[in-house]
């Protein structure tokens, strides 16, 4: 009886110990890599991505809106095939996707918290042109403004 009773406690742990080892804690889902999940990825976290800086105002170039929520409803694709040029003295040149060229400007407070955006000639632009926009996020290659409604716009520089 003796043998049978440690034998008994002897299986129960081993087999404790077996299942201790298979039960690992969940992990986040793995990313497959795509360049369509990547992007997803990276308009909507916040932490810096590979080759991304931290910056305090645009760098100048081409950007493309690769990400545009107005009142909860996703409207990126209005801005298809839309550049706009961020130049570094506040000059805002937007080029529609029929190649018509709109200028305006951008500008931040002093504090560099709230960017605001003029600029006209379409309904579309009419739609960056109406909010203040609290920066989320600017580096050498992003900038996420945000606002009340949700309002969301992502502009991302072109290499």
């Amino acid at each position: 009886m003796n043998t049978l009773l440690l034998l008994s406690v002897i299986t129960l742990a081993l087999w404790s110990c077996n299942k201790m080892q298979d039960v690992q804690p969940a992990l986040p889902a793995q990313s497959n890599g795509s360049a369509q999940e990547s992007q997803t990825n990276s308009l909507t976290d916040e932490t810096l991505m590979p080759g991304e800086i931290a910056a305090v105002q645009p760098s100048p170039g081409v950007y493309v809106i690769s990400k545009f929520i107005d009142t909860h409803d996703d409207k990126t694709s209005l801005f298809t095939g839309y550049t706009f040029e961020f130049q570094a003295d506040g000059d805002l040149i937007v080029t529609t996707n029929t190649n018509k060229v709109f200028t305006g400007s951008w500008s931040l407070n002093s504090a560099g918290t709230v960017m605001t955006i003029n600029i006209s000639g379409n309904a579309k632009l009419k739609n960056l042109d109406d909010d203040n926009w609290k920066v989320a996020k600017i580096t050498n290659i992003r900038i996420r403004l945000t606002a009340p409604g949700p309002d969301v716009v992502v502009f991302t520089k072109q290499s």
